[in-house]
């Protein structure tokens, strides 16, 4: 295939590809635990479209531990986050959305299309869960957040994935961002990209509107979908 791109996609992992189920949160609720000394409370917090670094100050300053405390064992709790998580979540632990595997199936087939993550997983947490989701080969560069707390700091490591890997330089038009929560859709609109929404996670229909993305869905399995990423 040629690899002249005219168009890059980044997808969202939870909650747009797949739902872990709790489980991958369990996973780094006992790393933290096992680090850090104390256990976050379940407080309800809510961790849609934060990176994996937010959460982890976010469960720091739950359990009382000062922010200063995370960075010295930060390596150590990632080691064991990523030993943990597929000790704890494995093939019949996720569940993939409706129209994930053959979206993603169409749009690697195609000449000029570049499929990559924008993800708050670290880039291993998100190799670990793709491949339990038989997901692991559809994606050809990533953004992750193994060191970054704000996801708005994610597309301009896409844009510099794409043109070290790739050689390809996109402009704002020619990218296209499917995910499930309203950081998603922000993230967006610094760099002029399209957000396309889809309810396939914590937020309806109704609450992803409010948040005007380009374009907005109940899943991945509407045919529209498709031409719509390509901007057809």
């Amino acid at each position: 295939m040629d690899h002249t791109f005219h168009r890059m996609v980044l997808f969202d992992i939870d909650g747009t590809l797949l739902d872990t189920n709790g489980r991958a949160v369990k996973a780094l609720e006992d790393a933290f635990t096992e680090v850090y000394g104390v256990r976050p409370p379940n407080d309800g917090r809510l961790m849609d479209g934060k990176t994996e670094l937010a959460i982890v100050y976010d469960f720091a300053a739950a359990a009382g531990l000062p922010r200063e405390a995370v960075p010295p064992r930060l390596e150590a709790l990632w080691e064991a986050y990523f030993f943990l998580l597929p000790q704890r979540m494995s093939a019949e632990h996720i569940t993939v959305h409706p129209g994930v595997k053959d979206l993603l199936r169409r749009l690697n087939a195609m000449e000029g299309v570049l499929v990559g993550l924008l993800t708050g997983n670290c880039e291993e947490s998100s190799r670990l869960k793709l491949s339990a989701a038989g997901l692991e080969e559809e994606f050809a560069l990533g953004a992750f957040g193994q060191y970054h707390e704000s996801r708005m700091d994610l597309p301009p490591l896409a844009l510099e994935a794409a043109r070290l890997e790739w050689g390809t330089v996109f402009p704002g038009r020619s990218v296209v961002v499917v995910g499930d929560t309203p950081a998603d859709i922000a993230c967006c609109r610094p760099l002029g990209w399209t957000a396309v929404a889809v309810a396939t996670g914590r937020y309806s229909l109704e609450d992803l509107a409010a948040h005007q993305p380009g374009h907005l869905f109940a899943n991945l399995a509407d045919p529209r979908v498709l031409n719509t990423v390509l901007g057809r």
